[in-house]
């Protein structure tokens, strides 16, 4: 099946953004809407499936949801979540909110990686019409019950945020006499957007979008599981040992540790558990970021912008301001293969002088500000970029989530919640909301669907392009 899709308004293909607020269009939909970044409209996309596809689907579905909901009588007594970003140490959380005390495995420390470098920004509505758009909606509502029920400062808050169109500033001038700036402070733009910055619009305020600090909470979660009960062992996932079709262990640095559930979310690295499940072909794309410390605070304006570098690269850097002080600079692709150790992992230094760029020319307050952090990680992405979470099929015990893409922190949470209902109660969420599961699951009641359903269930789908 072909899912070629490109937007009628500009253009581009549909991964040409990485943010689903705009562009992606991933598997479309009759009558869906998303707006194009590009010129601010929206675009209508439609798709025809095969007349009797979505019959074999549905029937499919609520048959194996009703006897997978029945095979968990009892909740599983040693669960390990190999992984322990944002998605594992909320399952565990969950978990042990339900009385299952999970064992959570990670190679070095919890958010060593993507979770802990990652940017932290929460958006209420910007899935809406989409296939994660319910699941988004219910994590950024718990996002707020963490900030206030977990006793630690996650970094959490209501912000403003703005999308506006950014270039080097011009050689000679300064911050105060650029083109940008009086017309800023026109558009109700914070006083220090003070550089080269333009066709500033406003994309949510304090009602609809929020943002937090990935790798406290990422900690905040794993502390209060293991408050609970939970452990964590710092280790390498080198096997999962299965007996017929049931799991029963995951192989840690040459030890084997007895599970009758194990759950894979180790984030771009999900994709290694093929070796021994059949799980997707999960993978990452590597962004590198910065991160400042300003002498004076910044107000908590987040930005989205178009930017064309002095080198003539065009990107989509987000600068994100944080309670704590910092700020936090994202957005310049780096196209290399996703390595085997995290550890290994290294920022390419024009990527980081890229970001630098950003800040000097966005605002005086920004340009000389002291660079704390130059770092790099990778997104975990699906072949269609939608969440794979559920049942790994033909494996009792088998879980997996991953490939939340650059959502994974605003979904963090409600992933956690709702495997661990499905984990300790067989069913939930997954099943009252999406009505099914095929180890990748749907997060609205439309039929929008990732390319592995369709092959694991050997459907044929036709499909139209853009009208």
């Amino acid at each position: 099946m072909q899912l070629a899709v490109r937007c009628s308004c500009c253009g581009l293909p549909s991964s040409a953004s990485i943010r689903q607020k705009w562009c992606r269009v991933t598997a479309p939909r009759k009558g869906f809407t998303r707006g194009c970044r590009h010129n601010g409209s929206t675009t209508p996309v439609s798709a025809v499936f095969h007349p009797q596809v979505g019959k074999q689907i549905a029937q499919f579905m609520q048959t194996k949801a009703s006897a997978q909901s029945a095979a968990v009588a009892q909740p599983p007594k040693r669960v390990v979540i190999c992984g322990a970003g944002i998605i594992g140490s909320a399952i565990a959380y969950y978990l042990a909110v339900k009385g299952v005390a999970a064992t959570v495995v990670e190679r070095a420390s919890v958010a060593c990686a993507s979770s802990g470098k990652a940017g932290g920004f929460l958006a209420l509505d910007w899935q809406d019409g989409g296939a994660t758009g319910a699941l988004g909606r219910l994590s950024f509502k718990l996002h707020q019950e963490l900030a206030d029920s977990l006793g630690q400062d996650i970094g959490y808050r209501r912000v403003q945020t703005l999308s506006a169109a950014a270039a080097p500033a011009k050689k000679g001038a300064t911050h105060s006499n650029t083109r940008g700036s009086q017309p800023n402070r026109r558009a109700g733009a914070p006083a220090w957007l003070d550089g080269s910055v333009s066709r500033i619009k406003p994309m949510g305020d304090e009602s609809s979008t929020a943002q937090v600090h990935p790798q406290k909470l990422s900690q905040a979660l794993m502390d209060a599981a293991q408050q609970k009960g939970a452990q964590l062992r710092i280790g390498e996932v080198q096997n999962i040992t299965t007996s017929g079709k049931k799991v029963t262990g995951v192989v840690v640095d040459g030890e084997e540790v007895e599970a009758d559930a194990v759950v894979i979310a180790m984030g771009p690295w999900s994709g290694q558990a093929a070796k021994w499940l059949p799980v997707p072909d999960i993978t990452g794309q590597k962004y590198a970021s910065i991160v400042l410390r300003p002498e004076e605070d910044i107000s908590n304006h987040m930005l989205f912008l178009s930017y064309k570098t002095s080198s003539g690269q065009s990107i989509e850097p987000e600068v994100y301001p944080r309670p704590d002080g910092s700020v936090y600079i994202c957005g310049s692709p780096e196209y290399i293969a996703l390595p085997n150790d995290p550890k290994t992992i290294q920022a390419d230094p024009s990527s980081i002088e890229d970001l630098k760029e950003v800040a000097r020319s966005v605002s005086s307050k920004l340009a000389d500000a002291p660079l704390e952090v130059g770092q790099s990680c990778f997104l975990p992405l699906s072949p269609d970029g939608l969440p794979v979470m559920g049942r790994v099929p033909g494996v009792q015990g088998a879980y997996i989530a991953s490939g939340h893409s650059c959502w994974g922190i605003l979904n963090g949470p409600a992933t956690g919640l709702v495997m661990a209902e499905l984990i300790a109660e067989g069913r939930g969420l997954l099943d009252k909301d999406v009505k099914a599961w095929c180890s990748v699951c749907i997060y609205a009641t439309a039929p929008v669907i990732s390319i592995y359903i369709w092959r694991w269930l050997g459907i044929t789908a036709h499909h139209t392009q853009t009208v």
